[in-house]
């Protein structure tokens, strides 16, 4: 699986390291490791029963942020809605756990979400942003994330497919977000997040970066596995 952005870069080792590690992933949460109880908020097994987190927009206006926005943690992910590695890392890798941390409030999780990969990637994102307002991003993402293969064989995501899916999610549709939609209401933090994107030093999708510093693509487990992930965030948040 290879994913380019608009810079030519291939972000095969991102791709690679979460397709080829679900069973480990699975593994991991079925199997030993950190599973919470200890008092450490990191610590959280991703079946725990935690309420939803806060989403909200960062001050720089293209950074989707969800848990506390004032956690001295926080790990940046960078995504595009159509990318296939995406989808892996979110349903099968490290995206599941980082979501479960954020409700735990251990961490401030931010998305940058791009759209190279066309319009149906720029109409997603504006939806995504459009579901910020009713708290209902985390649910939202997930579910485009695991009808993304069937969308894309069907053409990619539409501001039609996108309103049919958000059925899904209790208390999303209504009269604001289906105009936020349709009249494509988010544009400018759409091409503003792209942009920032494009000026980062991601060179591929998915990349993460925690408390600022790039995690590197072919540092596999920090992508698909719980526990190293568990621990380098420790790590980090020990000297933050």
């Amino acid at each position: 699986m290879q994913v380019r952005t608009r810079r030519g870069f291939l972000g095969t080792a991102a791709a690679l390291a979460v397709a080829s590690s679900v069973g480990a992933c699975e593994a991991g949460r079925s199997g030993g490791g950190p599973k919470g109880g200890g008092g450490d908020p990191l610590d959280v097994s991703a079946g725990a029963n935690l309420p939803p987190a806060r989403e909200s927009m960062a001050s720089d206006g293209t950074t989707i942020v969800i848990g506390n926005p004032s956690a001295p943690l926080s790990v940046r992910v960078y995504e595009d809605m159509s990318c296939p590695a995406c989808a892996e890392f979110e349903l099968d890798g490290n995206g599941p756990y980082l979501k479960q941390a954020a409700r735990n409030d251990a961490l401030q999780l931010q998305f940058t979400l791009g759209s190279f990969l066309g319009p149906g990637s720029k109409f997603a994102a504006n939806a995504l942003r459009a579901a910020v307002d009713h708290n209902k991003f985390t649910e939202y993402h997930e579910l485009l994330y695991r009808h993304q293969a069937k969308v894309r064989k069907a053409g990619g995501f539409t501001r039609d497919r996108l309103l049919a899916l958000a059925v899904k999610v209790p208390g999303l549709r209504g009269p604001e977000f289906d105009a936020a939609v349709l009249e494509t209401k988010h544009r400018e933090f759409v091409e503003a997040a792209d942009e920032a994107m494009s000026n980062s030093p991601a060179e591929g999708t998915p990349t993460m970066a925690v408390n600022g510093a790039l995690v590197p693509t072919d540092s596999r487990g920090l992508y698909d596995d719980r526990d190293r992930l568990y621990r380098h965030l420790r790590k980090a948040a020990a000297r933050s």
